[in-house]
């Protein structure tokens, strides 16, 4: 089988590396890469637009039904040479497919959560794999509508992408320019906002009426919420722990509050 580009210095290759490992020219450009089959696959199944696929033969080979799928949804498909694929790939064992995407518009408002009762709010999270895991998280526990402050990591990172297992392209988001007015809008339509802190003086999230709409605040992973967000907050809470851990890993805090939540929706 022939290529259809075998050249590193090929300007399709070059964009698209660009926008795999550069944050300002993602945003500028409106446009993401993702990567692996059962990432690229997902997108498919959301129904998100592809511009563009390029594929391995031995991808091709190993992958053949949906790889055929994929190349005949998307709007232009490449076979390159493994050495040029690696070139477009943030992963050190690329599977062998990568798509172009156009960003999605799909930005919700807060005027539109009136059918949600339960939400997450993120300040500043910062790793691309704690974010992506919150993200497949939430969705796993039935918390779709998720608010994120303008300091939390690209959502379009291509490690935010994979640890959301597509999950990125299903949920209901909202990017806050201001991370307090949004929860002031919350608590306007009776949202109990609480503040996640590894606080022993704030409330046992076990302990706290959980009925009704409710948002919980995760904070950055080495600062937690910042004073201005527990300040607009209804309440602090905490997840009760044994042993001397004064702390969890943001996406494992954010999983254990959310479950506590969604419990109280599951009955």
């Amino acid at each position: 089988m022939s290529f259809d580009i075998v050249s590193k210095e090929n300007a399709k290759i070059k964009y698209v590396k660009k926008l795999a490992f550069n944050e300002n020219f993602r945003k500028r450009e409106r446009y993401f890469t993702a990567e692996g089959l059962r990432l690229c696959y997902d997108i498919f199944l959301s129904g998100v637009s592809i511009d563009e696929i390029y594929y391995t033969n031995e991808a091709a080979k190993k992958f053949s039904e949906k790889i055929d799928e994929l190349i005949s949804y998307a709007k232009r498909a490449y076979c390159v040479p493994v050495e040029i694929l690696k070139e477009i790939s943030d992963t050190k064992t690329p599977q062998g497919i990568v798509c172009l995407c156009e960003k999605l518009d799909k930005q919700f408002s807060l005027n539109t959560i009136s059918s949600e009762n339960k939400i997450i709010a993120l300040e500043d999270i910062q790793d691309p794999g704690n974010l992506g895991t919150i993200l497949r998280t939430a969705e796993a526990l039935g918390m779709n509508f998720i608010v994120m402050s303008k300091g939390c990591c690209d959502f379009y990172n291509p490690k935010v992408l994979r640890g959301s297992m597509g999950a990125a392209f299903r949920a209901k988001t909202f990017f806050a320019d201001e991370i307090c007015n949004a929860i002031e809008c919350l608590k306007k339509v009776d949202f109990k906002v609480l503040g996640a802190v590894p606080d022993k003086s704030a409330s046992l999230i076990t302990d706290v009426n959980l009925s009704g709409r409710i948002a919980i605040v995760v904070g950055n992973e080495g600062n937690g919420l910042t004073q201005g967000v527990l300040d607009v907050c209804s309440q602090k809470v905490t997840i009760p722990m044994l042993g001397r851990v004064e702390s969890l890993n943001a996406a494992m805090a954010a999983g254990i509050l959310m479950w506590e939540i969604m419990r109280e929706v599951r009955g």
